[in-house]
């Protein structure tokens, strides 16, 4: 991966696109799923994303789900995540993980058909089908990995 250089601009709405890849149902299985975030870089020239950006999940009406990431465990107040340099053809992802079994005595659970990553003053949207489950009237906990680089070309019908 090339170094991060500050004269690399961010990345804009018009250079990436975001897409989901359930890895053909690696993340499912015990009461568990989840799904890659992919961002690919469909424009002419490198640019930068934050390595750590906010999610919100949505449901079919657009509003947000109370669903919240989990801090990373032994990592408080936050991880300190450098910018990700992302090569025009690229693509970069992030992990997310949820329970999605109804598995508490209080527990409740939310459909997401919609999530959104924002990226500063960037904002991607793409579908999502996700269940997930938590416990009581406290915001639903999903982790979330650091945006990574994953280089290669961009996958067929993710342009």
């Amino acid at each position: 991966m090339p170094a991060f250089t500050p004269a690399v601009p961010p990345c804009t709405q018009a250079m990436v696109s975001l897409s989901v890849d359930a890895s053909e149902g690696d993340f499912n299985g015990m009461s568990h799923s989840g799904t890659w975030l992919v961002v690919a870089n469909r424009g002419s020239q490198a640019c930068t994303l934050i390595g750590l950006p906010m999610v919100a999940m949505k449901d079919t009406k657009g509003l947000v789900l109370p669903v919240k990431r989990q801090a990373p465990v032994g990592m408080h107040p936050g991880p300190v995540v450098v910018p990700v340099r992302l090569e025009p053809g690229a693509t970069a992802r992030m992990s997310l993980r949820w329970v999605s079994g109804d598995v508490y005595d209080q527990g409740r659970c939310v459909d997401a058909t919609a999530v959104e990553v924002t990226f500063g003053k960037l904002v991607l949207r793409t579908g999502l089908q996700g269940h997930l489950c938590g416990e009581g009237a406290a915001p639903i906990p999903f982790e979330q990995s650091p945006l990574s680089h994953t280089g290669g070309p961009v996958p067929p019908g993710q342009l």
